[in-house]
């Protein structure tokens, strides 16, 4: 049954799980904001000298920019692109759902508009019946991913999940132009850790089958080549946890689970080139019902963490994964579709 309080008992274990990933596509991670770009070349002629800018010309030279964040180096303010770690949090929980949780209670985990009370009742209703019985689904994305409510719903159930997830920055260095067809692009003042490359796009009218009226755009995306770096941690982590993780492993590099925008029409599809993970123990910590599948550090030590010497260390193998599958049947009924199979 669903406990809203998952470290009453504090925590016993930590599932720790990096992984390396590859751009097989292009990655589209939008920030919301708008740059230019100006071309020296007269109307309907060849490229021309081509840069990006920091402000808007007009509608025609706009461009999407690429998310970015800021650091300090030698006393100065630097951009550098990389995938935030809610957009690969947010990928996981939707695939999740997807293919965890029954379809009649996917409302149960998309809050309403506040404005709409009918909505949100219905909200609470469906939360309620999908939280009372495990092989909802329900439980696990809610313990997994974290449940959350308004303040002002005081009996609503809430929590925080087990998972977290951090991101790297791209680790390119002085790649300041961004490819344009065969033309490349200077981009001065750019973030320079990562090659980017501008795309555009013209939507067509579904009925006339012309251009859509102010579809045309422009955008920047990650090109396909590229590498970041994933971190993810689980506390009191279960067998399903290890299941679902090879689950999400497979559907990556089968191409079926996404991240960023645009994956319908061939973007965001990422494998995994590297990947390790390790279980630390405390002595007393429940043990896992696939136990067997683990292996145990020689000592239990690992002198670059930081619970070396404190608890005991196990290797997960990246094969052993798929085996905790059958542990994901007890929160979603059995009943779960082609994804386990």
């Amino acid at each position: 049954m669903y406990n809203d309080q998952l470290f009453a008992e504090g925590v016993h274990s930590v599932l720790l799980a990096e992984w390396e990933l590859l751009c097989k596509t292009p990655l589209v991670i939008r920030n919301g904001q708008q740059i230019a770009y100006s071309d020296t070349a007269p109307i309907k002629a060849r490229l021309g000298r081509m840069s990006l800018l920091q402000k808007a010309l007009d509608d025609e030279h706009a461009v999407a920019a690429l998310h970015y964040g800021y650091e300090i180096h030698d006393d100065r303010v630097l951009r550098y692109h990389f995938v935030p770690a809610s957009s690969v949090r947010g990928s996981l929980r939707s695939w999740s759902i997807r293919h965890l949780v029954h379809p009649t209670l996917y409302g149960a985990l998309t809050s309403p508009t506040k404005e709409d009370e009918i909505a949100v009742a219905l909200h609470r209703s469906t939360v309620r019946q999908g939280l009372a019985q495990r092989g909802t689904g329900c439980e696990l994305i809610a313990s997994l991913f974290g449940l959350a409510a308004d303040e002002s719903e005081e009996n609503a159930p809430s929590n925080a999940g087990r998972l977290s997830i951090e991101t790297q920055k791209f680790a390119g260095v002085g790649l300041r132009t961004v490819a344009v067809s065969d033309v490349k692009m200077e981009a001065p003042s750019e973030p320079d850790n990562v090659q980017r490359q501008m795309a555009v796009r013209n939507p067509l009218d579904r009925m006339t089958h012309a251009s859509r009226k102010g579809g045309l755009h422009r955008f920047l995306e990650v090109c396909r080549g590229e590498r970041f770096a994933v971190q993810l941690r689980i506390i009191n982590p279960l067998d399903c946890d290890l299941g679902l993780l090879g689950l999400w492993v497979r559907e990556l590099n089968d191409g079926m689970l996404r991240m960023g925008a645009l994956a319908s029409i061939g973007r965001g599809r990422l494998e995994v080139q590297k990947q390790a993970y390790e279980l630390w123990r405390r002595p007393d910590a429940p043990r896992l019902r696939g136990h067997a599948f683990l292996q145990e550090e020689a000592g239990g030590r690992h002198k670059d963490d930081i619970l070396a010497g404190l608890w005991a260390r196990y290797v997960v193998p990246s094969d052993a994964l798929l085996k905790f599958t059958a542990y994901l049947k007890d929160f979603t009924g059995g009943c779960a579709n082609v994804s386990l199979s």
